[in-house]
């Protein structure tokens, strides 16, 4: 192949690599063919799919005693890093200790990740009495389940990564061309070099879409019950408000007497001279009254 094949086929593999830009924005190019879809799965023209690729995530919030907090928050960390049946990964776990003379409750945190399968053993373990619990112990607060829909994305994410393989694919074979010219092999190896790198990136999103899309994110929360002073409750907020009161008027007297203490000797002499000249004005007026009454 001439030096001039190479250019040109470098040029064309150029202007390729820019055209495949084209297809991020253009859900048309993602959706498949209407004569591959089943007519089971279309409906008023819409595309239904029966296998949505879905990550769902959990929000958990449990209320226990306030001794509770801490044993159920091993429990669920110990399955967690233990339990090889669950196929557990811990992603986030912390406690604070409550103090009831610092106004400070108990409360946990775990965040976890799950196959699908572990999902409800994992929920049912944090809601199993402890010993010495009652029944209907601990309770359940609130539970929410959200699930993001990933099936354009990772059609998106194939397609493209599809086009950039077959890009690479290209490439390889051109740099593997033995009447080559230097300057045209450095191109070459250029672009591949730039090719492989985004092939990784997407083959790195890919994986990370792929392992939400399998598993579930659980975020629980583990708090003591609020007792009837705690801040949220109208006595509690009283309570606070009170004592917030009491401290900023002592703060604001004991600013005022600070301020006003180098002023108490110009007030006692400004006091002794007005109580003299009161003094000297009644002095005046009888001597008036007397000579008047002579």
């Amino acid at each position: 192949m001439s030096r001039r094949s190479i250019a040109c086929s470098v040029v064309v593999l150029t202007l390729a690599a820019c055209e495949r830009e084209d297809f991020r924005g253009n859900l048309q190019a993602v959706a498949p063919a209407r004569d591959t879809i089943p007519e089971a799965v279309l409906i008023t023209g819409s595309l239904i799919r029966a296998t949505a690729k879905l990550a769902y995530s959990h929000d958990i919030a449990i209320e226990m005693a306030d001794d509770r907090v801490a044993p159920r928050f091993e429990r669920g960390r110990t399955a967690c890093l233990e339990d090889p049946t669950l196929n557990c990964n811990l992603l986030e776990a912390s406690i604070t200790v409550g103090n009831a003379n610092a106004g400070v409750r108990a409360n946990a945190r775990l965040s976890v990740r799950l196959p699908h399968a572990s999902v409800q053993r994992f929920q049912t373990l944090l809601l199993e009495p402890l010993p010495g619990e009652g029944s209907n112990e601990p309770s359940l607060r609130r539970s929410s389940t959200t699930a993001e829909d990933l099936t354009l994305e990772m059609a998106d994410l194939d397609r493209r990564l599809a086009q950039e393989t077959d890009y690479r694919d290209r490439l390889t074979v051109l740099s593997r061309r033995t009447d080559a010219k230097v300057d045209d092999l450095i191109k070459v190896q250029q672009n591949l070099s730039e090719v492989q790198s985004s092939i990784e990136g997407m083959a790195a999103q890919s994986r990370d879409m792929t392992r939400r899309i399998d598993t579930e994110l659980l975020n629980i929360s583990l708090s003591a019950y609020e007792p009837l002073t705690n801040a949220s409750s109208p006595l509690g907020q009283a309570w606070r408000e009170s004592a917030r009161a009491l401290g900023e008027s002592t703060a604001s007297a004991f600013l005022f007497v600070v301020v006003l203490l180098p002023w108490l000797p110009l007030l006692a002499l400004g006091g002794l001279a007005l109580v003299s000249l009161w003094r000297f004005i009644r002095m005046v007026r009888r001597r008036k009254g007397a000579v008047a009454g002579a």
